[in-house]
């Protein structure tokens, strides 16, 4: 199925309370512990039991056994989407990431990531919000390469995701903080997850990699690194973003 957007950024109106009595789609558990306890480690794997959940996001008739993905053009480039994540609250509303990989892509075209706002109801997923354009993606097509869901980070849960490439013998990746409010997403600012560097012509041998080892919601946390050298960086919430206290000791390419 193909849908065409001609917007990055769908707005959608704010999400409404549900009961957590409702019934669920049995073929989406709901039940299972999300670990987003500091060190906050970020995820490569998708999720295979969220299916249910994709289909009634993109809003498609779910049949058990359907392949999960969905081809969409968006700005005259087509993506096709898959499920990787969900993250339910106790109120029985759910977020879901799904990764839309470009199709025809080069070295420095990106994909493109989907998160999409659930209620339960007795009849199983029902869409209330719906936005592209969300969190960090990589290169070669590529949407998010790594994510984690927290509710560690504010009163309103929160999505981090990952994504970079390699240029000339050298990787960095990004991570993206996103605060998932009730009436959508918003980038909360960025921090570098990982770089290494010492493949290419001239570049010294360096390797980072970095981890939210603590927070103080909705007002701080800190990235620890391991690699080349141990060492810790702040961020600050100043102005809806988290900005880096001090300078920067991550090396870029």
């Amino acid at each position: 199925m193909r849908r065409s957007y001609f917007l990055l950024l769908a707005m959608a109106a704010p999400l409404s309370m549900a009961s957590a009595a409702n019934a669920f789609d049995p073929d989406t558990p709901v039940a299972s512990a999300s670990d987003d306890s500091f060190p906050l480690k970020l995820k490569y794997d998708v999720d295979p039991t969220i299916h249910a959940a994709f289909f009634a996001a993109f809003e498609e008739d779910y049949h058990p056994g359907a392949r999960p993905e969905m081809t969409l053009e968006i700005e005259g480039r087509v993506y096709v989407f898959t499920p990787a994540a969900i993250h339910v609250l106790d109120d029985g509303r759910a977020i879901l990431l799904s990764l839309g990989a470009l199709t025809e892509a080069g070295h420095a075209d990106s994909g493109i990531n989907a998160i999409h706002y659930l209620r339960a109801s007795p009849s199983g997923w029902v869409r209330e919000g719906e936005w592209f354009g969300i969190g960090a993606v990589g290169s070669m097509g590529n949407a998010a390469t790594s994510w984690a869901f927290t509710d560690h980070l504010g009163k309103n849960p929160y999505l981090v995701s990952a994504g970079g490439g390699v240029w000339q013998g050298c990787m960095v990746n990004s991570a993206i903080v996103t605060e998932l409010a009730a009436s959508g997403p918003v980038d909360r600012g960025s921090f570098t997850d990982a770089m290494s560097s010492g493949a290419g012509i001239g570049q010294l041998d360096a390797q980072y990699e970095g981890r939210i080892v603590a927070a103080k919601p909705d007002h701080s946390f800190i990235v620890a690194y391991k690699g080349t050298k141990k060492m810790q960086q702040n961020y600050v919430l100043r102005n809806g973003k988290y900005q880096l206290v001090g300078r920067d000791l991550i090396p870029g390419c």
